[in-house]
């Protein structure tokens, strides 16, 4: 999906903002993890509905991965402020 659709998407209100602590496993895989103490970096993405495609209801577009909380924060607030028009729509999910 190129930018210009992720756009159409947020006009759309079919675009969100989403921030998440990420584990790297002992295997090198990495998951979403809700658990402070084993969170080693963080993913910020874009999650765009596709509503035309009942196999894949969502596409996600990540951005590249943050070492701390903080600079993931900023990510995702300059993500939505740039895609949504506000800094403020984001999910710390």
């Amino acid at each position: 999906m190129r930018y210009s659709e992720i756009k159409q998407a947020a006009r759309e209100g079919r675009a969100s903002i989403h921030l998440h602590g990420v584990t790297t496993l002992p295997c090198g895989a990495m998951e979403y993890s809700d658990d402070p103490a084993r969170i080693d970096t963080w993913a910020v993405y874009v999650r765009v509905e596709t509503p035309e495609d009942p196999v894949r209801p969502f596409d996600i577009h990540e951005l590249p991965g943050h070492a701390t909380f903080k600079t993931a924060e900023r990510a995702a607030r300059a993500a939505a402020l740039s895609l949504l028009g506000d800094a403020e729509a984001w999910a710390h999910d």
